[in-house]
């Protein structure tokens, strides 16, 4: 299996760096050294996830256009981390809090970029950390902000796990509640993920109104009131439209729903 998929990468690499744009099975099968029957395989395994593309006239195979949806994603989040950086860095500053830049990936929300604050108690999830969508602040934010159809798509197929008592494990009372945040453009955890951790987002909007990411900042009990909830939903609000602004989206633009 290794074998195979290094040999797929290869066959990526040459059609990605050569100057020739389309190649047949049976060049790529000498190049390589491999029989045509197995670079066959390759090249249709490659053909039906949109990695190449077959040319029937020519019986020959050039690169996908997933390629460039890949290319742009990458970008994309290169681009909303360095943006987002030095906002998420003073947030976490002034607060003395942990904050956070979420994006929705493959039916969950994951965590790619992090700052704490200086406060001694912090509670924080590590980069990389991947959530489900009915919890925490970020994750039920930029679920309230996808499109309706590729909502309700995840909500049918969403297992709705307890992990406090405050947890949504109620279908009906979770559409409520994101239609709740979508509202009021911020959302809020008062320890539905862990006891003891209340958390707040807001969403980043891109240059076409799109929401691609949230900013989120959790914080103990123990620095916890109604009147800081209030002054932490202003700041991580503020933050977020910071960032959108710096991708080109301008406030007061009816976001896309």
């Amino acid at each position: 299996m290794i074998d195979i998929l290094d040999l797929a990468l290869k066959v990526i690499d040459r059609m990605a760096f050569d100057q020739e744009e389309y190649y047949s099975a049976s060049s790529l099968a000498q190049q390589f050294n491999v029989n045509r029957s197995r670079m066959f395989r390759i090249l249709k395994t490659l053909d039906r996830g949109g990695y190449v593309d077959y040319d029937p006239a020519t019986e020959a195979y050039r690169l996908g256009l997933k390629f460039l949806t890949v290319s742009q994603n990458i970008r994309s989040r290169l681009s909303l981390r360095r943006e987002a950086e030095e906002i998420l860095r003073d947030l976490a500053v002034e607060t003395g809090d942990c904050t956070y830049l979420i994006i929705p990936s493959d039916g969950s929300a994951i965590v790619i970029d992090r700052y704490t604050g200086d406060n001694m108690l912090q509670l924080s999830a590590p980069i990389g950390s991947v959530l489900p969508y009915h919890i925490g602040a970020g994750p039920k934010l930029l679920l309230a902000f996808l499109q309706e159809e590729e909502r309700e798509k995840l909500l049918a197929g969403l297992e709705l796990t307890s992990f406090t008592p405050n947890t949504i494990t109620d279908i009906d009372i979770l559409r409520e509640t994101l239609a709740q945040i979508h509202r009021q453009g911020y959302s809020v955890d008062e320890q539905d993920y862990e006891i003891g951790a209340y958390a707040f987002g807001a969403p980043i909007f891109d240059h076409e109104g799109c929401v691609i990411a949230a900013i989120s900042i959790t914080t103990p009990a123990v620095r916890y009131s109604s009147t800081r909830r209030d002054e932490l939903i202003r700041q991580v609000v503020r933050a977020a439209q910071k960032t959108s602004e710096k991708l080109g989206y301008h406030t007061g633009r009816s976001p896309k729903d």
